[in-house]
């Protein structure tokens, strides 16, 4: 096959994607399920071909533009699978939230956080760190655990409550 100036494959590519425009369409639809995104892959598709750089133009070029369409429409799929869906109305909510779950500083500010915690708890006795986990994590009643210590029920509610003010001031040392 004879080398072809790019500009005649490039031009080879599009009157293909325009005229059989109909069957590249459906064919976009079938693996991407709405229309508009099936509309978004053939436009991809013909930003490819307008920037396509081959030294020859394809023996035959419908079923080359109707694999570009399909690897279009494959990538279209793998990177809405990667997008994180939100609930906001406008892109000014958006823009207001600051970071994602998926952040790099989200994560760190939440490690971060996490520490703080888990040291205020190292920080307090055995005992109090002890009551404070049964009854918040085991969810054990602090009636139970008065009795097993055989201390007032009035001494351990003080006991939570102050391992969990300890926390809470960790935390906030921590931002």
């Amino acid at each position: 096959m004879p080398d072809h100036p790019r500009a005649r494959v490039c031009e080879a590519l599009i009157e293909e994607l325009v005229s059989h425009r109909r069957l590249h369409l459906c064919s976009a639809l079938k693996l991407v399920g709405s229309l508009d995104a099936a509309e978004d892959v053939i436009q991809n598709t013909a930003l490819k071909c307008l920037s396509f750089k081959p030294g020859s133009l394809p023996d035959r070029p419908r079923p080359y533009v109707a694999r570009m369409v399909r690897n279009a429409a494959i990538d279209y799929l793998r990177k809405s699978r990667r997008e994180i869906p939100t609930d906001f109305e406008d892109e000014g909510q958006l823009a207001a939230a600051g970071v994602t779950p998926l952040c790099g500083r989200a994560r760190l500010e939440s490690k971060q956080a996490l520490q703080a915690v888990v040291q205020s708890l190292a920080d307090s006795t055995p005992r109090n760190r002890d009551v404070f986990l049964r009854h918040r994590l085991a969810g054990v009643l602090q009636k139970e655990i008065a009795e097993e210590l055989q201390v007032s029920r009035a001494l351990i509610n003080v006991i939570v409550r102050n391992v969990q003010q300890r926390c809470a001031d960790g935390l906030k040392g921590a931002s």
